[in-house]
């Protein structure tokens, strides 16, 4: 397990590495959906899949040392909803426990949208790569879907690895 963890981080620090801004943590803080995601591994946003994950908030605390998120995830027709705390590590990454070990980091954030790179290590070693665009809510604009796909093709994420997910979250929308 440490050697993953070892690869999870140094996969980060290389990710860290690009030209990253400040993050304005009061528009981050919030309410949000789940619009799209993609991944490396389909399995993983599959109906039953862990990364299926229907956003609903997200509170980076003052200093952004911290960020909690609250989602669901529907396994087997039941809506779960999950709290899962990620610890800045350097930069503007996130490391957290949820189906392994994850490394978050945010690539692009508007008003309205935030695109979340999430770098995923299973308990079996499996990396998985990733990207979900987030809304304040179901609608959003076509600059922030051509930017999720552009970065979703810098990542190597096939097309065909993503999932709208605005017309399959059908779990509720408070916890």
């Amino acid at each position: 397990m440490k050697i993953l963890l070892l690869t999870l981080v140094l996969g980060l620090v290389c990710a860290a590495q690009e030209p990253q801004s400040e993050t304005n943590f009061s528009l981050v803080s919030g309410e949000w959906k789940t619009l799209y995601v993609a991944s490396s591994n389909i399995e993983k946003i599959s109906e039953n899949g862990p990364f299926r994950a229907f956003v609903r908030r997200l509170d980076f605390d003052s200093e952004g040392d911290t960020i909690a998120f609250t989602f669901l995830v529907k396994v087997n027709g039941q809506c779960t909803i999950i709290h899962s705390v990620a610890t800045k590590i350097e930069g503007n990454v996130y490391i957290s426990d949820y189906a392994g070990i994850n490394g978050f980091k945010i690539l692009d954030l508007s008003e309205n949208a935030i695109i979340g790179y999430i770098l995923n290590v299973d308990e079996e070693g499996l990396v998985t790569k990733i990207i979900a665009l987030l809304g304040k809510g179901n609608d959003i604009n076509e600059e922030d879907i051509e930017k999720f796909k552009e970065l979703t093709r810098q990542r190597g994420i096939p097309e065909e690895n993503t999932l709208n997910i605005i017309n399959i979250d059908d779990c509720p929308t408070n916890d």
